[in-house]
């Protein structure tokens, strides 16, 4: 079964004037479009969709991937992506729907801390593709 990880972050400073909360939403954008262009061509994942509510300066990113190993692939091969897409934001919380392995789960613990996430084990289920 398909592990899901997904994610919401919000990189809204509190310190920040308007003029350069656009430009830095205007940032943001383009490095989640290009990280998100990049995993298309390159990086394992079966979907990827991305939402941003700028108002409210939250981003949720839903994920989909075949196994742990993809997962694993796609840290490798998408890091410089992730790391750009991150001056942007922090990671709120994250939640994993599946049954990753535990060297997924000890990577996510690590990089989003304990407090952050829940992973729920899958149980039943289908999907259709294309």
């Amino acid at each position: 079964m398909p592990s899901v990880p997904t994610s919401g972050c919000a990189g809204r400073d509190p310190t920040s004037r308007p003029g350069r909360d656009r430009q830095r939403a205007a940032e943001f954008k383009k490095a989640i479009i290009d990280a998100v262009e990049f995993a298309s061509e390159h990086a394992p994942q079966l979907m990827v969709q991305t939402y941003v509510d700028e108002e409210k300066g939250l981003c949720y990113s839903f994920q989909l991937f075949q196994d742990s190993d993809a997962i694993l692939r796609h840290w490798q091969v998408s890091d410089p992506n992730i790391a750009e897409v991150m001056k942007y934001c922090v990671v709120r919380s994250m939640e994993v729907y599946g049954n990753p392995s535990k060297a997924v789960r000890d990577g996510i613990l690590g990089s989003v801390g304990e407090a952050n996430v829940s992973f729920t084990p899958g149980l039943v289920g289908f999907f259709r593709l294309g």
